[in-house]
């Protein structure tokens, strides 16, 4: 199952110059495990290209990971 995450992480990075991966301890995972817990409770996928869905944003602001509006 996580071969297709790869695949889709493969294609998305496809041609750039760049790149870099950052190990992030899970402690420091907040955003994560709330999108992911919430995403199974109400049944849906979705990807992050867009923004935090507005449940997680509170989160967001707390893990740093979201632009002031």
């Amino acid at each position: 199952m996580v071969g297709v995450y790869i695949y889709d992480i493969q294609q998305e990075i496809f041609g750039l110059d760049n790149i870099r991966f950052q190990h992030t301890p899970r402690s420091a995972n907040g955003l994560a495990h709330i999108i992911a817990t919430e995403s199974l409770r109400r049944g849906k996928e979705f990807y992050l290209d867009s923004g935090v869905p507005d449940y997680a944003m509170d989160q967001a602001r707390l893990d740093g990971r979201c632009e002031e509006d």
